[in-house]
């Protein structure tokens, strides 16, 4: 046994803040704050507007509740003690702030690949859409995989020397090293959710090329003009979808090269693993603000500017919601 070993360490503050401190603290509070303040406004969207009362806007929901939560915690947890650099800091608060976080964000990440997919049948099999995206089906899918992302969190615990945690001097989650493996470098969990996330990332990739060629097929194959309200929304909606798929694909690159590990020589992969992420979900979370005219005239008249014109556009992928009971209290499926 290591005499000098202490667990947690890299959890824990310098004891004094540095102007890098205070840079990166205040630039992780200001994109944190953003993306929740945007995912939020998203969720109340998404509730208060009947062109979201669909499997497309639950599924949005529900990924971005994970992407709020996971900034969340950087506001109560990560912004603070990258600032105050506290040296005492439990080890056990810093392993909390990455299970919590990470819960939410892996949930974000599975969301992701089911609302592509959401996106591609719509396209490609409207006729089947309401049998494939029924309420229950729905309600399952989402359940499932809020237990799938806490079944994978256990992995971090369960494996042998895989704990991570948030460090204030290194701005990011890193492994602990543990005193039976002292030469490890990186957690085995990490390694295979971080990998795992990734390959259901490139599967999103796959299922908006096939959406694209569908729609490239119907405009200029079969010189189909889309006048239909309905399909002009799901081709509206997979556009905001698939445009997040940039980001989100530079953040998990980011994520695989830095793999939690304390290896890393260069600190800035370390601040943009991170920061890219939180990017990542202020996109995602302005998609659905820039490329909705509804959303953008029941903006409008919030602020004042003009009466509410804001219709449901009803097609073909959607009728079956407005006849089913409500998943809330509204009158929404």
């Amino acid at each position: 046994m290591n005499s000098t070993f202490e667990f947690g360490s890299e959890l824990r503050g310098r004891g004094y803040t540095t102007n890098n401190d205070y840079f990166i603290g205040s630039l992780l509070c200001a994109l944190s704050a953003t993306a929740v303040l945007l995912g939020s406004s998203n969720l109340y969207l998404i509730k208060k507007m009947d062109t979201f009362h669909n499997a497309f806007g639950w599924f949005w929901a529900s990924r971005t509740v994970g992407e709020v939560g996971f900034n969340v915690v950087h506001l109560l947890y990560s912004v603070p003690v990258t600032l105050l650099q506290p040296k005492n800091l439990p080890s056990w608060m810093g392993i909390a702030a990455f299970d919590i976080g990470y819960f939410f964000a892996h949930h974000a990440c599975a969301m992701h690949q089911v609302v592509s997919l959401n996106r591609c049948v719509a396209v490609c099999l409207p006729m089947k859409y309401q049998r494939i995206f029924s309420s229950k089906i729905c309600k399952f899918l989402i359940a499932f995989l809020w237990i799938q992302v806490f079944t994978l969190g256990t992995f971090y615990h369960l494996l042998p020397c895989s704990l991570v945690g948030y460090s204030p001097t290194l701005y990011e989650f890193v492994y602990i090293h543990c005193d039976e493996h002292p030469e490890k470098t990186r957690s085995l969990a990490a390694t295979i959710v971080n990998r795992l996330c990734f390959s259901v990332c490139l599967g999103t990739v796959v299922s908006d090329l096939i959406t694209i060629a569908r729609i490239v097929y119907i405009r200029l194959v079969l010189k189909l003009k889309i006048q239909d309200k309905g399909m002009r929304r799901d081709i509206r909606f997979f556009a905001q979808s698939s445009v997040q798929n940039v980001t989100m694909m530079i953040a998990l690159t980011l994520v695989i090269l830095v793999n939690n590990s304390t290896d890393m020589n260069s600190q800035t992969l370390f601040i943009l693993s991170l920061d890219v992420l939180i990017m990542t979900h202020i996109n995602n979370a302005l998609a659905l603000l820039l490329f909705n005219p509804e959303v953008r005239r029941k903006i409008s008249t919030m602020l004042g500017f003009r009466p509410s014109q804001v219709t449901h556009q009803m097609g073909a992928t959607d009728t079956v919601w407005r006849s089913r009971a409500p998943l809330h209290s509204s009158t929404t499926n």
